[in-house]
């Protein structure tokens, strides 16, 4: 599904007007104020099979140039403009993206967020159920990239610090702008404390598209490893209450730590785990027709970084009830200054019918891909 277009400029730009008013904008942008400008291109060659027996073969590449306010101490914005080279939404050669749009601010004893920016509350690289926003796509996450961003959204926040240690933070998350009604609005907010050496984190999301209130509460400390803990429910505001807390249910928890080897490795691995306790525990049998949705997932990690050019990755989702499994290696090394080697596989483990199939029943899904490319940063 293509992300929801929030800004007017990319509703009502045609593509090939884009590229003539960014490059208007980077030649007036550092008549602004202090500012930096970077450039980032990956390219990739992919190759791999979907359903049993179809291969498929094509290149692929997203071009960003980032522009960062800098040398403010009360102001900072960013603004992102991406293509993904091709369009994998439709039949354009490009589609052409504002990713990132957005200006922080500070009064006294108060700070402030506006426009398309990160959104990351509660605690986990992966699986978090904290994150009472995007949580729910965490499955569909690609594991194969060298860097995991926090999705964006167009948004207003108010931060309230409490402490050294403690905060307030309100915030507003818009409809898209081809959206009528304000009553489909996203508004909460969160408390963040300390407690001991750990710290507490809980909050309250109003889904106005889900017309669905969403608790949640998130733990993060430290015993011997790094830990977390977070639970997060739905509740719709109708009579099926009961119900509902139940069937949306949904607890992450993890461990990560960092290991230094000899003069310059580091080894750094987590584990994660998804669980909702009311959904299936027993392995759906082949044909039945029921969706495949299990009680627990797990996301393993591990990376070891030779010197700080080459870095080899493990990581993967697993599935304990139906015994199956997507492994992902991969490599990245930084050969000169900005330009970096990239290479990830991705095969399952899993009969026809598992959440994870090397040969899967759908003609949509993949059980083997490979992908090569080069990431290039100036």
């Amino acid at each position: 599904m293509r992300p929801p277009n929030r800004l007017i400029a990319i509703v009502m730009i045609p593509p090939k007007r884009f590229i003539p008013i960014v490059m208007i904008l980077l030649a007036v942008i550092p008549l602004w104020g202090e500012n930096s400008i970077t450039a980032k291109m990956e390219l990739f060659n992919l190759a791999g099979r979907m359903g049993s027996n179809t291969w498929y073969s094509t290149g692929a590449g997203i071009a960003s140039i980032i522009i960062n306010q800098k040398d403010n101490r009360n102001v900072k914005s960013q603004i992102k403009f991406s293509a993904v080279i091709p369009d994998p939404f439709g039949d354009d050669p490009v589609y052409f993206d504002i990713p990132r749009a957005y200006v922080k601010f500070r009064f006294p004893g108060i700070r402030a967020v506006i426009g398309k920016a990160p959104f990351s509350w509660g605690e986990g690289l992966i699986f978090n159920a904290g994150d009472v926003i995007f949580g729910d796509s965490a499955l569909e996450t690609n594991l194969m990239q060298s860097e995991f961003l926090d999705s964006a959204t167009w948004l207003t926040t108010l931060y309230y610090p409490l402490g050294d240690f403690s905060y307030l933070e309100a915030i507003v998350i818009s409809p898209d702008l081809i959206s009528a009604g304000i009553d489909i609005t996203t508004a909460g907010g969160r408390l963040v404390t300390k407690l001991d050496n750990t710290k507490v984190e809980s909050g309250y999301i109003f889904a106005g598209t889900e017309n669905a209130h969403k608790p949640y509460i998130s733990l993060q400390g430290n015993l011997y490893l790094d830990w977390h803990l977070s639970a997060s429910t739905s509740l719709p505001t109708g009579d099926a209450i009961p119900d509902s807390l139940k069937d949306s249910l949904v607890i992450t928890a993890g461990i990560y730590s960092l290991v230094r080897l000899g003069y310059d490795g580091i080894l750094n691995y987590r584990i994660e785990v998804l669980i909702k306790p009311y959904e299936k525990w027993e392995e759906y049998s082949a044909g039945s027709g029921e969706p495949e949705s299990y009680g627990i997932y797990l996301y393993p990690e591990i990376a070891y970084s030779f010197n700080s050019s080459m870095a080899l990755v493990l990581r993967g989702f697993v599935s304990p009830v139906d015994r199956s499994a997507v492994v992902i290696p991969g490599f990245s090394w930084n050969v000169f200054q900005g330009f970096s080697l990239l290479g990830f596989a991705a095969f399952s483990i899993g009969g026809p019918s598992d959440t994870y199939a090397w040969e899967p029943e759908s003609v949509g899904s993949s059980g083997f891909a490979l992908m090569a490319g080069v990431s290039v940063i100036y």
